[in-house]
């Protein structure tokens, strides 16, 4: 599986983010937010929301950047095609890579179980 995050795999549309935020599952992480909901496409999308409250556009950039590294080169374990939408916590300020990477995993996996049952 590709490492790349092509220009399909991010989620643009208004009426989609309302319908993720509308139908969408939540995981609540000490980190962050994964807001994901099953989608009808062969391969799975992402975005990244993050407000103001984190600081000027410098460090939002940075979260975001963290946020699409964390999906790109962690695609192949989420069970089927989803839509994420990530939203960052204040704690992530005082999170390294290791720490954003281990909360990520789990989540996946346990994404994983409730997308099972």
């Amino acid at each position: 599986m590709s490492e790349t995050l092509r220009p399909q795999e991010r989620i643009r549309r208004k009426k989609d983010f309302l319908r993720i935020y509308s139908n969408g599952h939540r995981y609540k992480g000490r980190y962050f937010v994964i807001l994901y909901l099953p989608n009808n496409l062969n391969y799975s999308r992402m975005a990244v929301v993050v407000s103001r409250k984190h600081g000027k556009a410098v460090v939002r950039n940075k979260i975001k950047r963290w946020a699409r590294e964390l999906f790109r080169r962690n695609k192949q374990l989420l069970p089927e095609p989803l839509d994420l939408i990530f939203i960052p916590r204040q704690e992530i300020h005082q999170a390294n890579w290791r720490n954003l990477l281990n909360e990520y995993q789990q989540a996946l996996q346990i994404i994983k179980t409730n997308s099972q049952t």
